[in-house]
């Protein structure tokens, strides 16, 4: 398939089943800690950073509260760090050109059954030059990671990562990228990774397993699976008959290391952002939803009471968070445009308005300006920033 098409699959693609603790999918104890969560936050807001704007704010708190079995305060621990980690590993500075391909140790190489994007690790590919060079593509795989998610397309959160470790020595051990790896990946990129998958393990890699287990979490350690050469095996029930690098193992199987050199790899998948239909979509479920189960347990006239006021909502309530200036390139995400500062909107998760606390009517009821008449308006609303490190 040429670069950027989508890979073939036998049979259509697979739907994955509701997690527990998902947007669509809460109980009221974990609806009651999301609310808390969002309490605590509007009385200490998260430094905002530019992930925020990639994923839904629900979405995003929701995430954060699964890593941590639903303790509020260690997500919200989970929260603050990750936009801590955002701007450490300096993220906003990494440009398209940052992101590994098939002949560097870490690549995006299509998906699995379900859709989500699929990860390849290999890496017996690389060895360090100096510490610089260590940092430095370890701040590149993780950018990489955050470009595979931005591939996610609607109702999918997490990747699959599949490690390759033929060729794996102690030359390829690297402290320092591996201290790098653990210590920001699971910062950024809680509850991200749906399995890891290890092929061509041989059993003195396990001993380097042992000795790695101790820094992963015990989420991520239960994520792992650790196979030998039998990649049909491994690989069967999750990638596609005909995926790229399903076929690429199965073909250099059994070959020596120069006849294994001589197969290409698999190129890897050109990037096609997804994240603003996946937020489209989340955003019209979750805004309808709450609305139209409320309006149906109304009285007639307490309903068409709301509609009118919600329909001048935009100039009788105030907006609870501030708002920014954004990029010419942001100005144009419709889900996340809001009224500016100074103009007054309502909330659209609860559809209910926020009394103004200068003069409210009829002296304030004038031109709605607020983004969802308006498509000139220039702000985006500040969003909470959430993150933490309870693995992948």
């Amino acid at each position: 398939a040429p670069p950027g098409s989508r890979l073939s699959r036998m049979g259509p693609r697979r739907k994955l089943p509701l997690r527990s603790g998902t947007v669509h999918n809460l109980t009221a104890t974990q609806q009651q800690h999301y609310t808390e969560l969002e309490r605590i936050l509007a009385a200490e807001p998260e430094t905002s950073v530019e992930a925020h704007t990639r994923e839904s704010r629900r979405q995003r708190l929701l995430r954060h509260l699964r890593a941590w079995d639903f303790d509020v305060q260690c997500a919200l621990k989970s929260i603050h760090t990750h936009a801590a980690a955002w701007k450490d590993v300096g993220m906003d500075r990494f440009t398209d050109t940052d992101e590994l391909k098939e002949s560097d140790p870490m690549f995006v190489c299509g998906e699995d059954l379900w859709g989500r994007t699929l990860v390849i690790c290999r890496p017996g590919t690389f060895v360090a030059r100096d510490e610089h060079d260590s940092v430095n593509t370890a701040r590149r795989c993780i950018w990489t990671m955050q470009r595979a998610i931005d591939r996610l397309g609607p109702g999918l959160e997490q990747v699959v990562v599949v490690y390759d470790i033929y060729g794996v020595s102690r030359r390829n051990m690297d402290r320092v990228f591996i201290a790098e790896i653990v210590r920001f990946m699971g910062a950024l990129f809680p509850d991200r990774m749906a399995s890891c998958i290890c092929v061509n393990v041989h059993w003195t890699v396990m001993v380097f397993w042992r000795a790695l287990q101790p820094m992963l979490s015990t989420k991520t350690q239960a994520k792992v699976q650790i196979h030998g050469t039998d990649v049909m095996k491994a690989l069967s029930n999750v990638l596609p008959s005909d995926h790229p690098y399903l076929q690429y193992l199965l073909s250099v199987k059994g070959r020596s290391a120069s006849e294994r050199n001589a197969v290409p790899l698999p190129r890897a998948t050109a990037f096609v952002p997804r994240w603003r239909e996946a937020i489209e979509v989340d955003q019209t479920i979750t805004c309808a939803t709450p609305c139209h189960e409320q309006q149906r347990s109304l009285q007639p006239g307490t309903v068409m009471q709301n509609i009118f006021v919600r329909y001048f909502s935009c100039c009788c309530g105030k907006v609870r968070t501030d708002a920014k200036p954004v990029s010419a390139e942001a100005e144009h995400r419709e889900p996340f445009l809001t009224a500016p500062r100074e103009e007054i909107a309502s909330s659209s998760n609860s559809c209910t308005v926020v009394a103004s606390q200068t003069s409210w009517w009829p002296k304030r009821l004038c031109l709605c300006r607020c983004s969802k008449r308006d498509t000139r308006a220039k702000f985006v609303s500040r969003v909470p920033k959430d993150f933490g490190d309870a693995g992948m």
